[in-house]
């Protein structure tokens, strides 16, 4: 029914006859993972999925992965630019304005998902520096999205003792992983993940510091003859974040919504990435 301007005495019937519409609002999400990656799956869609259906489809999402928006070391940008409202941001690659959030990454936060997961958003509900950084860049964290724990990818033979890593060429990225691989005695060298299967492959490093949660996206298995499964070396980072001023602009009851689902999502992916993580391990015994 199409309601047309009417004159003041036909107001009230018009109200009755004349449904009031409820406007969808709707956030563009950006991220550079493929829209297989568990992260994704487990992640970002269940998230969208548990706001939609919490807010009757009040808000809604159009979600572009695989870096169609922005690649990884742009996500930040992307929000700030106003290109996304929300997005995945891989905390080694903006280390630079958020240094502090690099902490997470560092041995003794945890040896699962669930443990790094509660550890990292308990610093950041106490509002110190941490929940500080994200502030100043003018974004709010909604989903954090923890790794399985590095562990070391051996060219030859165990990497079990620090002797055998003690001058050995380990391939490592970001930061805080480059100071704990020199802090074992190794000779860190910086390179991306897929340069790093590249590095095992010609023999330019003799081992690689990586999450379990690559070995089998990225072929390592492939390119090693051993790969440690119970090492506590810290773990790689993802946050989802909304931008600052779109948050502000939500009313409490979705700015609830969404805090409510992002909890309740990322103990859910956390719990099943340290499941995943296990059958992992017996899958690579298994091959040998």
């Amino acid at each position: 029914m199409i309601c047309k301007i009417l004159p003041k005495n036909l107001l009230a019937i018009a109200a009755i006859l004349c449904p009031a519409v409820t406007w969808a609002e709707t956030f563009t999400v950006s991220t550079a993972l493929q829209p297989k990656h568990w992260g994704s799956t487990h992640g970002a869609e269940p998230f969208m999925a548990c706001v939609k259906q919490a807010t009757k489809n009040q808000i809604d999402f159009t979600y572009y992965p695989s870096g169609q928006l922005a690649k990884f070391n742009q996500s930040l940008s992307a929000v700030n630019n106003k290109l996304a409202q929300i997005s995945y941001i891989v905390i080694v690659t903006e280390s630079a304005k958020l240094p502090l959030n690099g902490i997470p990454t560092l041995p003794d936060m945890g040896d699962t998902v669930v443990q790094m997961t509660n550890a990292y958003r308990k610093v950041l509900r106490s509002g110190g520096p941490l929940a500080k950084e994200y502030a100043a860049n003018r974004v709010v964290p909604l989903l954090i999205n923890m790794f399985p724990a590095y562990q070391l990818v051996s060219r030859s033979g165990p990497m079990d003792q620090l002797e055998k890593i003690k001058g050995k060429k380990i391939s490592a990225g970001g930061e805080s992983i480059l100071v704990t691989t020199k802090a074992l005695g190794a000779i860190p060298v910086e390179m991306s993940t897929v340069d790093a299967y590249m590095g095992l492959q010609n023999g330019t490093v003799d081992g690689a510091m990586q999450s379990l949660a690559a070995v089998k996206p990225y072929h390592f298995q492939e390119v090693s003859k051993a790969i440690n499964a119970n090492g506590s070396f810290g773990g790689a980072a993802g946050v989802w974040v909304i931008d600052r001023g779109i948050w502000d602009g939500l009313s409490p009851e979705n700015q609830k919504t969404m805090s409510d689902c992002g909890l309740k999502i990322e103990a859910e992916l956390a719990q099943w990435a340290d499941k995943w993580a296990e059958e992992l391990k017996v899958e690579l015994v298994a091959a040998g």
